[in-house]
C-alpha cells in the first residue's frame, strides 16, 4: 500500500532546526504529525449523513458537516454543541456558488475524505412510465448528479493535498442496469444513480495520476426518507446499521485498492476486512 509522505516531510523539514527548538516548539511539531485527519459530509443533517457524521466525530476526526439549511438541522446543531471538532457549514449542492465559496475557505485544508452524501429520491408517483414530471427529474439530477460532480470538482485540491486522498459517493442498487432489468420504475432516481456511478468511475480515471482513490457505495436500502418514498418491502436497515459496515469500508477497505488506485464498488454490507461478502445484490454493474 503506498503510504503517503506529506506530514513525515513536513516534520522532517524541520529536524535541522531541532538544537535551536525549544520544548514547545518539539511539543508543537508532535501535535502537527498527530494532526488527526479531516473528513467533509455533504447532506450531513439527517439519515445515513448524520450517522456518518457522529461517527467520524466519535473517532476524533475534524468533521466538516455540510448541510443545506443548518438552522435547522437541530440534531447537527446538538452534536456541534458537545463536541469541539465537528464544524457545520451550509453548503446547497444544486448551489455552484455556494460550493466553490466553501471550497475557497478550505482551500488549504487537506481534506482526507469527501463523502458526496447529499441526494434526494424525488416523489416516487411522479417518475413512473405514466407520469413522468421533468420537472422532478431535473431537481433529482441537480441533487444526484451534478452535485456530486460539482462538489468532487471544487474540492479535489484539498483531497489532493491530503495523507488519504480519498472520495466517496453513495450510490444505489437502483442504478444497477443488471437489478433494473429485473424491475422498472422509479425512472429519475434509477438514471441519476447510473450517471453518478460513470462520474465516480470517469473521476478514478482523471484523478489517478493525482494518486486520489475512489468509492462508489450502496449502503442498501435505509430506514430514512428514501426508503418512506419506495414501495420496497425487503429488509430495511436502521443507519447505525448501515454505517457500521460504511465507515470501516471507507476507513479501512478502500486502502486495499490503493496500489490499484482503480474504483471501489461495493456495498456497506460487504465485509471488505474479512473477504466476506455477505450481499452483492446492490454491486453497481
Amino acid at each position: 500500500m503506498k503510504k503517503s509522505l506529506s506530514i513525515f516531510a513536513l516534520v522532517l523539514a524541520m529536524t535541522p532546526l531541532a538544537a535551536q527548538e525549544t520544548p514547545d516548539s518539539s511539543v508543537q511539531a508532535v501535535a502537527v504529525a498527530n494532526k488527526p485527519p479531516t473528513v467533509l459530509i455533504t447532506g450531513s443533517s439527517r439519515g445515513i449523513g448524520f450517522e456518518l457524521t457522529k461517527r467520524y466525530v466519535a473517532k476524533g476526526w475534524r468533521v466538516i458537516a455540510t448541510c443545506r439549511t443548518p438552522s435547522r438541522a437541530d440534531d447537527l446543531r446538538g452534536l456541534a454543541r458537545q463536541h469541539a471538532n465537528v464544524v457545520i457549514e451550509e453548503m446547497d449542492v444544486t448551489d455552484h456558488a455556494e460550493i466553490e465559496k466553501l471550497a475557497a475557505k478550505y482551500r488549504e485544508t487537506p481534506i482526507d475524505v469527501l463523502i458526496n452524501n447529499a441526494g434526494i429520491f424525488g416523489d416516487r408517483r411522479l417518475q413512473t412510465f405514466d407520469v413522468l414530471d421533468y420537472e422532478t427529474f431535473t431537481r433529482v439530477m441537480a441533487v444526484n448528479v451534478y452535485g456530486p460532480l460539482k462538489v468532487s470538482q471544487a474540492f479535489v485540491d484539498s483531497v489532493a493535498a491530503s495523507d488519504q486522498r480519498k472520495i466517496v459517493t453513495i450510490t444505489s442498487g437502483l442504478g444497477s442496469m443488471t437489478l433494473t432489468e429485473q424491475r422498472g420504475d422509479y425512472y429519475f432516481y434509477r438514471i441519476s444513480k447510473a450517471g453518478v456511478n460513470i462520474i465516480g468511475r470517469t473521476l478514478a480515471a482523471d484523478l489517478r495520476d493525482r494518486d486520489i482513490l475512489i468509492g462508489l457505495f450502496n449502503p442498501g436500502v435505509v430506514n430514512t426518507d428514501f426508503a418512506k418514498g419506495t414501495t420496497y418491502r425487503g429488509r430495511i436497515l436502521e443507519p447505525e446499521e448501515a454505517v457500521d459496515g460504511g465507515s470501516i469500508l471507507i476507513d479501512d477497505g478502500m486502502n486495499r485498492f490503493r496500489d490499484e488506485l482503480r474504483p471501489v464498488v461495493g456495498s456497506f454490507l460487504d465485509d471488505f476486512a474479512e473477504n466476506r461478502f455477505k450481499d452483492i445484490a446492490g454491486m453497481i454493474h
